[in-house]
């Protein structure tokens, strides 16, 4: 068995083209991810295979020109030269010294070429392509990555393996390279002779007149050695591989049993920069992040390079310069320092020769993306609507025309086409400029979503391929333009520093865009290979059965994992995520309720809460926001109920531990049940467990700090009240020893009241916009808590203190006398006037923020939520009558012919008017004055009784009406509502909490032990055991599945047969039994009849117990 491909990736240099033709095509940096070879199972779209099959091989071979004798002799003329024979080929790997005449016969043979297919590199590249496919006709099935994007490559790699052969140690280096590239592919003599012949064929058809003498030996005799390289490479490197994997596996298995960072690979590699005197830049963090990615591809060259490619395209948009081989000594310390035992040169070797391979990959990938960045926005620029409509309505047709069988898998609309042509633009654009979190969200997302649609990957490089051409066709009608060709030029530094032409900048935008779309189109297929997995398949078809079975062979231990966690590159999706995201409830409902089922053989119990808080966090927050429905199933699979009673009551468990600390260690509370109090939904709220996690809350650590604060906010109210309403009365102005305790009292009204309420609010504040935990309000940032409740009138009730110093007459007064006074000839009438009517504000919002002490007691707080919801439709009352009684004053004011017929002044100007109309309205108008109208002005008391009638009749009645409705609403989750509102006052209190003593709160409710289900059964650890009513929650199964057999956590779970299966089967007996009866009675004519009414019933009990089952 043998592969083959020459392909290649190549690296970015300033040296003089190795013939006449100054291309500007990049070509040593260009398509790195175009240019590789993999085996069927691999799913990036930049590697080609070829089968292996020595039969059809040998076939191939003697189809072509090369099979004849001639050839072969030359062959072996050629192999001789080099001194490589079929007992050498692949042993070693020295340098290649070529003669002067030959490196010349190499640049002008291919030069002829290339002019004989029209000086087109795309063309020649497909000639390669179509020869090689010709000659080896089983590699043409194998060629998963676009031809468009190989054409080039193909083109690129014969090219620069010439030029390269100018310098021995380049060539040697380069050859190396794209030799590890090919990994993993048998490489023999044959196999390499027929490649070779396959191109020579090619050059020696198409170009006209002869060739330069001694071009075809100087090809064979390149060829010949690259394909010993391929060889020795393969057989060598594979040693280097298996000790970097034993090395890394050794530090992974050491960081798990060691929780000190320091101990990890990232803390040593810090340790080492410290020791060095380096200071940790910002791309080696991000380095970091993805290096055991790195490390664990280094054996998968195409799915390296994808992941240095768009590592290098993050650290290209956020750092500008970086030096990678700084890198390498703290590498190589911090493994030292990991591996002190097993250290030695071979490791050294190993570590020296990955780091040197991967830093390579990210130093080429990082110039093309400097280089293509500016071309790709530019190329955006310059194309107009006239250039997308074309696009969008091209790609297809030309998409189809290569492949029949994509019609079956596009029958959308033509306007769902355009969305997805505008979709491809769009992805190659933010390629170069969305951070690669974001980018491979989206893509992943998107490869996810072709999962569940079943689209074959085959279709994707046809697809590039079709997008690849119809760009440059774009790009070639619209670099005709002249004003288009101005702007095309390539200024005179980059032309210097890449060897440009100035014409050149036009196929700079098509390699970029080529690249970017062909990046796009590798992660999406490997995305979906990687995704394809049967818990995504089941989601995406949103099928509970489908989804249990996916897990039945699935290992005890890991069985959480594969809901919470698939790994695609360095992204990790969650499917649980996945499934709530894209609608499939029903399977997010299955995967909830399995793991959260406590299983359990005789060694150990497995339940998945743990695994689900750890692997996603923010699960709380994503059932609430995509299916709130779930939120009860959730909370359910949180509670332990067993199926024995005591003494009428029965033992439950709350597993409560992630509901009250969170993952994060820095947060002082979990933010799931932050997630349910900010829900705001009262019989969500209710869940017995959220009350059982609240009512621990309140009762240990929340009650004691409200108290405490709302009884100093009341010590401060009793002090305004005493400086306000009761020491500055007027018989008590002149008292010396009185105006001394005024005095005092208001001093302490702004030193102790307005001091205090300042710094909480300082603080609020300046937290609020450190965090951006704003809303916009007016064009304004206003923090968002105060937004509402409490902390809004307290806010107000400071700048109301602001006020009242701003003309308080102690202040304005003192030192005019020189003794303490209060009213003096600065404090005019107006300022008296501002200060009383500030006082009673103050006075009111005083009360407002004293009343909150009502969440002490869950009955109070109802009554307060009851009063709030009231008070609304008091105020839209209040304001509908002051309406109407502004429009009766209007209209009263116009009736003067009848208030000069009053015998008071009542209703003679609009405002005596409106007063007596609001008097008329609360009930405390004289009525003998009604009853005086009646006989002075029939007219105008008609008005009235009108005006009463639409206020007491209507107004006053539907606000009675409407406080019905209220109550009524609320009755029902009364209790949810207070729930809600002491949940509020316990997050803003524990805000305060300091954390030592949140610490040392958490540690005395025991969540770290382990809780009996009962007598001498331990159970889990994580959660708090009380007792309920027997009757408040029947349970008549144990919640625990039970297994016996092997306890290995590597093995699945065996199958379970559920009570609700022998409950089942029970009535299956007694269904027959009724069955026979009837066969008996009716006899054999009614058999039939009775056999098939039943039948329905039996498939579908059997149905709903296989669904029981799954469930």
């Amino acid at each position: 068995e043998v592969k083959l491909c020459v392909c290649c990736v190549l690296t970015f240099k300033s040296r003089k083209p190795w013939y006449s033709r100054e291309e500007a095509d990049m070509a040593e940096e260009d398509n790195v991810s175009s240019s590789e070879v993999d085996r069927p199972e691999d799913s990036a779209t930049d590697m080609v295979e070829v089968p292996d099959n020595a039969q059809d091989m040998e076939m191939d071979v003697g189809s072509s020109a090369a099979g004849t004798e001639d050839a072969e002799a030359i062959a072996r003329q050629a192999a001789l030269d080099l001194n490589i024979t079929a007992e050498n080929f692949g042993t070693s790997m020295e340098l290649l010294q070529m003669t002067q005449h030959e490196l010349v016969a190499l640049g002008a043979s291919f030069e002829r070429l290339l002019t004989a297919l029209g000086g087109d590199r795309d063309r020649v590249g497909d000639a390669i392509y179509g020869a090689k496919t010709t000659a080896l006709v089983t590699v043409k099935d194998s060629f998963i990555t676009p031809r468009a994007v190989l054409s080039l490559a193909l083109f690129n790699g014969f090219r620069v393996l010439g030029h390269k052969s100018q310098d021995p140690e380049e060539l040697r280096l380069f050859v190396e390279t794209m030799a590890f590239k090919h990994l993993g592919l048998d490489v023999s003599m044959q196999r390499v002779t027929s490649v070779i012949d396959s191109f020579l064929e090619l050059m020696q058809q198409n170009v006209r007149g002869e060739l330069p003498p001694g071009s075809l030996l100087a090809w064979r005799k390149l060829l010949t050695y690259t394909g010993s390289c391929f060889r020795y490479v393969n057989t060598t490197y594979g040693e280097r591989l298996k000790v970097i994997k034993a090395d890394w596996d050794t530090i992974a298995s050491a960081a798990e049993h060691d929780s000190d960072e320091n101990h990890s690979f990232t803390g040593m590699c810090a340790f080492s920069m410290g020791i060095m005197g380096e200071e940790a830049e910002g791309w080696m963090q991000e380095l970091l992040e993805v290096f055991a990615v790195l490390v664990d591809r280094i054996s998968k060259p195409a799915s390296l390079l994808e992941e240095c490619d768009l590592l290098s395209i993050n650290m290209n948009n956020r750092y500008k310069d970086i030096n990678f081989d700084k890198f390498k000594p703290v590498m190589l310390a911090a493994l030292r320092s990991l591996l002190p035992k097993t250290w030695s040169t071979t490791h050294e070797t190993a570590w020296e020769w990955l780091w040197f391979t991967i830093s390579r990959n990210l130093v080429e990938a990082t110039t093309k993306v400097k280089s293509y960045k500016k071309y790709n926005a530019h190329l955006f620029d310059t194309l107009g609507e006239e250039q997308f409509e074309h696009f969008r309505v091209t790609i297809f047709t030309d998409f189809f025309s290569k492949c029949a069988q994509s019609q079956e898998w596009f029958k959308q609309s033509q306007t769902r086409l355009r969305y997805i042509a505008d979709r491809v633009l769009r992805s190659s654009y933010d390629m170069f400029h969305k951070p690669k979190t974001e980018m491979m969200d989206d893509l992943s997302g998107l490869g996810l979503r072709h999962v569940g649609y079943g689209v074959p990957i085959e279709l994707f490089a046809p697809f590039t391929d079709s997008c690849v051409i119809v760009m440059k066709r774009l790009i070639s009608d619209v670099a005709k333009d002249e004003t288009v060709k101005l702007s095309l030029k390539v200024d005179a530094a980059t032309t210097k520093a890449h060897g440009l032409q100035e014409t050149d900048a036009s196929d700079l935008m098509l390699e970029g865009f080529r690249w970017s779309i062909g990046l796009v189109s590798r992660v999406l297929m490997r995305t979906i290979t990687e995704g394809s997995t049967a818990v995504m398949q089941s989601i995406n078809q949103d099928n509970a059965e489908l989804l249990t079975k996916s897990l039945r062979e699935a290992a005890r231990a890991e069985r959480s994992n594969l809901l919470l966690r698939v790994t695609v590159g360095s992204q990790c999706i969650s499917p649980l995520y996945w499934a709530l995201r894209s609608g499939a409830h029903t399977a997010a409902k299955t995967m909830i309720e399995d793991m959260l089922t406590i299983r359990a053989d005789r060694d150990r119990y497995y339940y998945g809460v743990d695994d689900i808080f750890r692997l996603q966090p923010d699960v709380v927050e994503d059932i609430l926001l995509e299916a709130p429905l779930l939120a009860k199933t959730f909370l359910d699979g949180l509670i332990w109920r067993s199926h024995k009673t005591k003494d009428g009551m029965r033992p439950v468990i709350y597993y409560l531990e992630h509901l009250v600390r969170d993952t994060d260690e820095t947060k002082t509370f979990s933010r799931a049940l932050i997630s349910f109090v900010k829900y705001n939904n009262p019989k969500t709220i209710m869940h017995p467990i959220l009350v059982f996690v609240l009512e621990v809350l309140w009762t240990h650590l929340a009650k004691r700090s409200f108290f405490l604060d709302r009884v100093l906010t009341m010590i401060s109210f009793v002090v305004f009240l005493l400086a306000t309403c009761f020491l500055n009365q007027p018989h008590m102005i002149g008292n010396t020893t009185a105006e001394t305790c005024l005095a005092v009292a208001r001093i302490l009204v702004y030193s102790l009241g307005f001091m205090r309420l300042l710094y909480w609010h300082t603080v609020e504040i300046f937290r609020a916009y450190r965090t951006k935990d704003t809303e916009k309000l007016c064009a304004l940032n206003v923090p968002r808590y105060l937004m509402g409740g409490p902390e809004l009138f307290s806010f107000i009730l400071m700048i109301n203190m602001i006020c009242m110093m701003w003309v308080e007459p102690l202040f304005h007064c003192l030192g005019a006398e020189g003794k303490i006074a209060y009213t003096c000839e600065a404090w005019d009438d107006g300022m008296s006037l501002a200060y009383e009517l500030l006082v009673v504000l103050g006075i009111f919002l005083y009360a407002i923020i004293v009343a909150d002490i009502a969440n002490i007691s869950i009955e109070l707080c109802e009554f307060k939520v009851l009063c709030t919801h009231a008070l609304k439709q008091v105020v839209l009352c209040i304001g509908a009558v002051t309406c109407i009684a502004i429009i009766f004053a209007f209209a009263i004011s116009s009736m003067t012919r009848e208030a000069t017929m009053l015998s008071n002044n009542d209703f003679t100007e609009m405002g005596r008017t409106m007063t007596a109309l609001v008097q008329l309205a609360v009930g405390i108008m004289d009525m003998e004055k009604v009853s005086s109208i009646s006989g002075e002005s029939p007219y105008l008391l008609a008005v009235l009784v009108g005006y009463m009638l639409v206020v007491y009749s209507f107004f006053f009645n539907l606000l009675v009406s409407q406080l019905c409705g209220v109550y009524s609403g609320l009755a029902a989750d009364i209790q949810g509502y207070a729930m809600l509102a002491r949940g509020e006052v316990i997050l803003d209190t524990l805000k305060a909490i300091p954390m030592k003593r949140w610490q040392a709160f958490v540690t005395s409710l025991g969540l770290h032990l382990k809780v009996d289900f009962e007598e001498g059964d331990i159970g889990l650890p994580g959660g708090i055991k009380t007792w309920e009513p027997a009757l408040a929650h029947p349970i008549t199964q144990d919640q625990i599945i039970r297994f016996g057999g092997d306890t290995d956590p590597s093995l699945p779970w065996p199958e379970h047969h559920s009570q609700n299966s022998e409950n089942n089967s029970m009535e299956k007996v007694v269904q027959k039994t009724i069955q026979k009866s009837l066969q008996k009675y009716l006899g054999k004519g009614g058999t039939g009849g009775t056999e098939s009414s039943t039948d329905p019933s039996k498939t579908s009990h059997s149905d709903s117990s296989h669904g029981a089952e799954s469930l």
